[in-house]
């Protein structure tokens, strides 16, 4: 993390190349992101070595990218990435409650947030198109009601919907379950995408999926 710390700091202050790419404040958050995904020694691994790429490029050393950063690089820089961005841009800007058009209150939002998460924070704690977005939402809010059976499958080191929202969403859900896959740093849990399978997860899952009834009870499994 303090490599990461002194990375972000050095690129926010003068762009770094990197073979044929060029890494700035603009994709620096992007990039770490994109290649963080599973909680195996083999995914740690690979993410110290893109890590360490991209501290030597901030050094001034001359380096290729590892495969993995240039793959995402090389898609960011894609023809069809602004395409794909706007899609997605309208989708949430137009589907949502309007977002504040006061700067001060988005600059001071930024400023919260970025203290205690520097590295990704910057990511959807900024102005963005839905700031200025023309049009009032397609629907209004959709009202979820609790007399559906749901079921919610998380981990507790999960990167991109951080486990104290899964606890949020499962207070608010009132006739949800939770199974929780214990010490497992990854986003998915289920079917064993970016990591072994466990069996304990997908025999919840299964479960539910083919009977069409909740566990009776929350369940934590063993990573």
């Amino acid at each position: 993390m303090r490599a990461i710390g002194r990375l972000n700091r050095d690129v926010g202050r003068s762009p770094v190349a990197l073979g044929a790419h060029t890494v700035d404040s603009r994709n620096l958050f992007r990039l770490l992101w994109n290649v963080t995904a599973g909680g195996s020694d083999e995914a740690h691994a690979s993410y110290s070595a893109d890590v360490a790429v991209l501290v030597r490029a901030a050094h001034g050393d001359a380096v290729r990218p590892t495969p993995s950063l240039g793959q995402v690089l090389t898609d960011l820089a894609g023809p069809d990435t602004d395409g794909t961005f706007a899609v997605r841009t309208a989708v949430q800007c137009a589907d949502r409650a309007a977002a504040s058009r006061d700067l001060e209150t988005s600059y001071r939002d930024i400023v919260e947030h970025r203290a205690d998460d520097p590295v990704f924070g910057p990511l959807t704690r900024t102005v963005t198109p839905c700031t200025f977005w023309p049009t009032a939402p397609a629907e209004p809010p959709t009202d979820v009601h609790n007399g559906v059976p749901l079921l919610i499958v998380g981990a507790t080191g999960d990167p991109a919907t951080v486990y104290r929202g899964q606890l949020a969403a499962h207070r608010h859900l009132k006739n949800s379950r939770l199974v929780t896959l214990l010490g497992a740093y990854r986003h998915t849990a289920y079917a064993g995408l970016f990591a072994p399978r466990n069996r304990c997860i997908d025999e919840a899952v299964d479960r539910c999926l083919a009977t069409s009834v909740l566990p009776s009870h929350d369940t934590a499994c063993r990573g």
